[in-house]
């Protein structure tokens, strides 16, 4: 089994935002068919390529400055770009060494339901926050950025 000891992390500069529970990209890279009166398929338009995610966080964390979904409303409404880390305490139990989804921007927030034990009084599980949005760079660990070529 492996030792799970690194996560992926919403990073603004150097600071850590919140861990992701989960995180689900989505790559698109449309292309057009031209077509003429004489013949079929006589070339292309390529549209820019464009990438898309969805993310959930904890919405509650242990220290009230960061750690959870309230710092990334807040990086919603004021528009701030951010970054989406791969961060290893140790190990090799990822594919990659490091992976660094840069320029994201919130595009909309769903948070969940906070559901309190009728006996117990407590939260019977922690909240959560949905995050969907856009990644303007996608920089492979070879420093190449995938989606401007550059």
């Amino acid at each position: 089994m492996p030792n799970w000891t690194s996560r992926l992390e919403v990073q603004v500069g150097n600071i850590t935002l919140t861990p992701i529970t989960s995180f689900t990209t989505t790559f698109a890279s449309s292309v057009t068919q031209i077509h003429s009166i004489e013949a079929d398929n006589v070339g292309v338009i390529k549209k820019p390529q464009t990438m898309t995610f969805t993310m959930t966080v904890p919405a509650i964390g242990t220290d009230p400055t960061k750690e959870n979904a309230a710092a990334l409303y807040q990086l919603a409404v004021s528009g701030t770009a951010f970054d989406v880390a791969l961060t290893v305490a140790s190990g090799n139990d990822w594919s990659y060494k490091s992976l660094l989804f840069s320029g994201c921007y919130i595009t909309s927030a769903n948070p969940s339901n906070v559901t309190v034990g009728t006996t117990s009084g407590q939260l019977d599980t922690v909240p959560v926050a949905t995050f969907s949005g856009i990644v303007t760079s996608f920089v492979t660990p070879d420093g190449k950025n995938f989606l401007t070529q550059g």
